[in-house]
């Protein structure tokens, strides 16, 4: 086997096979050896789910991309009657919106998948203390049941940033006062199919097109919260890069350090 047939395989390893060296090497040098076979399967599930939001996240990417030049080229030579524009209400009279499928479905399946992994994390850190919380919020009030401790304060600490996720995959805490609100990912699962868009816009003084610079998130909902930016590409990516950073951290201040030379699995 030459060198050029070994690139070949490494090249197929890298876009067939994914891996986190930080989190594999937590996941399976540090947790596996001391955890049961049943409490594994909780750690195990986070870092399947990462990588596959981590997938899914570049595949929204690419579809941004492709979408964005078709409307763009479609722009450039006069062809919108190809395109299936409706006006948007919502947008103003001067915008029309087209509506990209394929990342739609993208997003929805990134928003569950994320929703998923927070599941599962809560359940596999609920395990150590001996109980099986199905959401973050119910992980965050064992912890706080807890005796307080250094690892109970910095577990706490990295949730709390998940804080970032409510209305997003997480419900937003709401108010008794205020319209109860909804995360986009109960929104679309339930609800309705989900709202995003490529907007056109029609400059009244030059008659140009201008598109967005992306897909966007309709936030015109009133069940759905507000955000600083409504692109599509960057609400993914702030899903894989929060829960990225809460996983590793938390699995590191529970499992950093213990002896793993023996085995609750054996």
């Amino acid at each position: 086997m030459d060198l050029g047939d070994k690139m070949t395989i490494d090249q197929f390893k890298d876009n067939l096979e994914p891996y986190y060296h930080n989190l594999d090497h937590i996941v399976e040098n540090l947790i596996h050896p001391v955890v049961s076979k049943p409490e594994f399967k909780c750690f195990e599930a986070c870092s399947s789910k990462i990588k596959a939001i981590w997938y899914i996240k570049n595949r929204i990417e690419d579809l941004d991309t492709q979408y964005k030049r078709y409307l763009s080229l479609c722009i450039s030579e006069n062809a919108l009657d190809k395109l299936s524009l409706i006006k948007n209400e919502d947008l103003g009279e001067d915008y029309d919106s087209y509506f990209p499928f394929f990342e739609a479905v993208e997003f929805e399946n990134l928003l569950s998948q994320g929703k998923a992994c927070l599941d599962c994390f809560s359940k596999a850190i609920g395990s150590v203390y001996g109980e099986s919380p199905n959401n973050i919020d119910k992980l965050i009030n064992v912890l706080k049941s807890k005796p307080k401790d250094s690892k109970i304060s910095k577990l706490l600490s990295f949730i709390q940033r998940s804080d970032r996720l409510r209305g997003v995959i997480i419900d937003p805490k709401t108010h008794k006062k205020t319209h109860k609100k909804t995360s986009i990912r109960d929104l679309i699962t339930h609800r309705q199919k989900i709202d995003i868009l490529f907007a056109i816009h029609t400059d009244t003084k030059t008659g140009n097109y201008i598109l967005s610079d992306g897909a966007l998130l309709n936030m015109r909902h009133p069940s759905i919260c507000r955000f600083p930016n409504y692109l599509v590409t960057n609400i993914s990516d702030r899903v894989w890069f929060l829960l990225l950073g809460m996983i590793e951290n938390c699995f590191k201040v529970l499992f950093d350090g213990i002896n793993t030379t023996a085995s609750k699995n054996e």
